[in-house]
This record gives C-alpha cells, sequence and structure tokens, in this order.
C-alpha cells in the first residue's frame, strides 16, 4: 500500500541532501513588477498531447510542445535558450523561519483570463515544497545581469505526493516557457544526450550533461514505486524539481532523485516529461474547487493513507502468538503498521475520524456493497481499493492486538474483533 508522506529510504531526494540559505542573494520576495518581458517563439499547443487545454479556474492554459529535429549545432547555445526557464524554489517552513533555497522549477505555461489578465504556471517536485508554509520563485531576467534577478511570491495550485509533481502560480506572463517533448512522436531513447540544469546545492543555476542511461526504471521509496528516467548528468541537493533537457532543448524530464551511498556514482532519475504532463493537467484542470481549499487533485483518487504488511499464516503466528484465527491457505492478513500520528490526514482513515482504530490493527478482511473480501495473492488491499470510487463505504473486519508486559522481556497478547466503516474521499494532499 502506498505511504501518505514522500520520505527518503535508500534514495535520497536532491532537495533534502543539502539546504543552503541564499540570504545573500535574497532580499525578500516582490511580485513581479519590473521583471524583463521574455517571449516565445512559436506556436502553442496542449501539452497533454490529446489536443484539449488544461484550464486553471477561468483562465485557458497554454504550453509548448514539439517533436525534435535537428538540434542545436552549439551546446551553449541550446542551453542559453533555455536556463532562463528554470528558476529556483524558496521556502519558508514556519511563519518566523528565514527563507531558504530548496529545490528547483519550470516554467510550463502560461493562462489567459477573460478579461487578459495572465498567471504563469511553474512544476517542481511535491517533496521541495509540502512542508512549506510560504513559497517564491528566483527568475533569472533573460539579460546578462544577475544583479537584477527577481525573486516572486507563488502560490501553490496542487501537489500529487505520489508522483511527486507540483504547480505552482505566479502572477504575469511572458516567460520562458519549457518546450515540452512530444514523446508520442519522438519517445525518449537509451544513450540520448541530457542536460539537467537547476539549482544544485543551492548555489544558483548551474548545468551538467550527460545521457539517459535508463529508460524505465522502477524505483521504490517506502512502498511508493515510480518509474523514472535515469541519468549520469550530475544531480545533487537543490536540482529536485529543475530540468532534464534534450538536445533540442526540449523538456524530457523534471529531477527529482539520486542515488545515495559511498559506492555510487553517476546515477540521477528524473520523472518523465509525459507523467509531469500528465499529473500537471490534472492538478491544474481541478484546482480552485473551494471544498478542498483551492487545491488541484488527481480527480477520482482514493488513498486510505496509512501503511500496510501483507501476512501469511506463520507470519500472523509468529508475530502475535495466540492469536486464534489466521488466514487460510493462499489467503493473507494485513497488518496496519501506522501510529495514528503516522496516518496521513488526507487520508480516507483520517477523514473518515478512525485513525486511532485501524493504527496497528490487523486487517482479516473487507466488505462494501454486501460482499465480503479477503486478500490473496491475485486480490490485494490495493485491488480491493481500485474498484471502488469515491463516496463509498467500506468496512475492514479487524482484529485488534493489545500487547500485555509481564517483567522486562516478556509480553503477551490479548485480541479483540471488530469492524470499522471508513469512508472513501477524494484525496487532495495539503487539504484536511
Amino acid at each position: 500500500m502506498k505511504t501518505s508522506s514522500f520520505k527518503k529510504t535508500v534514495l535520497i531526494f536532491c532537495a533534502v541532501m543539502l539546504i543552503i540559505c541564499m540570504s545573500a542573494v535574497l532580499f525578500g520576495c516582490q511580485d513581479n513588477e519590473g521583471l524583463d518581458e521574455v517571449t516565445t517563439e512559436g506556436g502553442k499547443v496542449s501539452s497533454n498531447q490529446t489536443g484539449t487545454s488544461p484550464t486553471y479556474n477561468n483562465y485557458t492554459v497554454t504550453t509548448e510542445i514539439a517533436t525534435p529535429t535537428e538540434g542545436y549545432s552549439d551546446y551553449s547555445e541550446m542551453v542559453n535558450s533555455v536556463v532562463n526557464s528554470v528558476v529556483i524554489v524558496y521556502i519558508k517552513s514556519g511563519e518566523d523561519s528565514e527563507w531558504i533555497s530548496n529545490g528547483s522549477g519550470v516554467f510550463y505555461g502560461e493562462a489567459t483570463g477573460e478579461d487578459g489578465s495572465k498567471v504563469s504556471l511553474i512544476v517542481t517536485c511535491c517533496h521541495v515544497i509540502d512542508d512549506a508554509t510560504a513559497v517564491c520563485v528566483g527568475i533569472n531576467t533573460a539579460d546578462a545581469d544577475s544583479s537584477n534577478d527577481q525573486t516572486v511570491v507563488a502560490e501553490v495550485v496542487g501537489m500529487d505526493d505520489v508522483s511527486d509533481v507540483a504547480v505552482l502560480k505566479i502572477d504575469g506572463g511572458g516567460y520562458n516557457y519549457a518546450t515540452l517533448r512530444n514523446t508520442d512522436e519522438a519517445p525518449i531513447v537509451l544513450g540520448e544526450e541530457a542536460t539537467a540544469i537547476g539549482n544544485a546545492l543551492g548555489a544558483g543555476i548551474s548545468t551538467t550533461k550527460g545521457i539517459i542511461s535508463g529508460t524505465s526504471r522502477n524505483v521504490s521509496m517506502d512502498g511508493i514505486t515510480m518509474t523514472l528516467l535515469q541519468t549520469d548528468a550530475s544531480v545533487n541537493g537543490g536540482n529536485s524539481g529543475g530540468a532534464l533537457f534534450d538536445s533540442n532543448g526540449y523538456l524530457i524530464g523534471m529531477v527529482n532523485a539520486k542515488s545515495g551511498g559511498t559506492n555510487v556514482e553517476g546515477i540521477g532519475y528524473a520523472i518523465p516529461v509525459y507523467d509531469v504532463i500528465s499529473k500537471s493537467d490534472s492538478l491544474i484542470s481541478t484546482s480552485g474547487n473551494a471544498e478542498y481549499g483551492g487545491l488541484g487533485y488527481i480527480d477520482g483518487e482514493i488513498r486510505l493513507g496509512a501503511t500496510f504488511a501483507m501476512m501469511n499464516s506463520d507470519q500472523v503466528t509468529s508475530n502475535f502468538p495466540g492469536i486464534g484465527s489466521t488466514p487460510g491457505e493462499g489467503e493473507y492478513y494485513y497488518y496496519v503498521n501506522s501510529s495514528p500520528t503516522e496516518i496521513s490526514a488526507y487520508g480516507s482513515i483520517s477523514k473518515s475520524g478512525k485513525a486511532d482504530t485501524m493504527a496497528y490493527s490487523i486487517i482479516k478482511s473487507a466488505s462494501a456493497n454486501g460482499t465480503n473480501y479477503v486478500f490473496t495473492d491475485d486480490y490485494q488491499i490495493d485491488d480491493f481499493l481500485d474498484s471502488m470510487k469515491v463516496g463509498d463505504k467500506i468496512t475492514f473486519n479487524l482484529i485488534i492486538p493489545e500487547e500485555h508486559s509481564v517483567g522486562f522481556f516478556q509480553h503477551y497478547y490479548t485480541f479483540e474483533e471488530t469492524t470499522c466503516e471508513i469512508t472513501l474521499y477524494q484525496y487532495v494532499y495539503g487539504h484536511i
């Protein structure tokens, strides 16, 4: 089962490897008055490769997508053409905290209102901003003088902790929006050039070059499995949320992790651009609903918000001696290995007010619409949830173990069987 947080295990997220406060260059967030206007050549079409543009509230969103052709003959020319589409992301983690540079972001698209007003949308990683109480972005204003670069207040449009994608908004338009690669017509291939641009080590925007060394790597972190691009372009703390460009300067991925360890070199990961597009467009299109605090979400997503351990009969009896009830041949129970405080406030368990009941319980089976379901290799708890929809009510048949101590080293359990009804709510990350 997926977890409700996005914490490191073997992989170390770039943004939390090293966070450096940039007080020398950040003088507080401002509005975007006085920013040099940056125009973008070429037509704008939908980024979702289906011909349907997402909308942001009453704004129509336009993004650029293109199929690679011959590419740039001069590498520095390519870098200079795209570097201003990458921003530095600054956050505050509390009302009285200092601003810190926590990662990077990429200009995704422009949204125009019916009255002609414009906002600009920026994509970054969810883990870059998920603990933020306030967000700013540092923008290079497309001239050679970096002293007039601006920091601009940003608002969160929406976040998704499973895909690690988040969308920010700033007022105004005319920025250097990234051109998104049309991977339907030009799939990302092994060995092609890849350039990472981001706020490495919090020292400001920099660039590194490598290749795509893997096009479909399944990377697991705390039960969340992501399919990512692998690159040997050097990425470090602060690159998270930054860009991975191809030789044409088209966005092919968003850097989100690197592999840690003293024996690991040259292994970085990026969310493929097609996943960035899919999740970003969903977050944009669903934003603005007052019921969810205006935050965007992945429509129809259901999350219980706890972590689970699957146990067969032998595992149940060895972990809970004296339990009596055990799963049948080929069947499984689930142990909820989350404390009440570890169960996500955004998930259906907490929203149903059942965090205390479900924490450290054993799920024997589940029922919905008059049918009881047991769990097997071919029918696991995720399969059960996939058959449900937002608003459904489910009942878990539970065994509640209570541990009793006898002296310092001895203990025994007593067990209570009960049921717990959960209402399945739309999962909106960041909204309780």
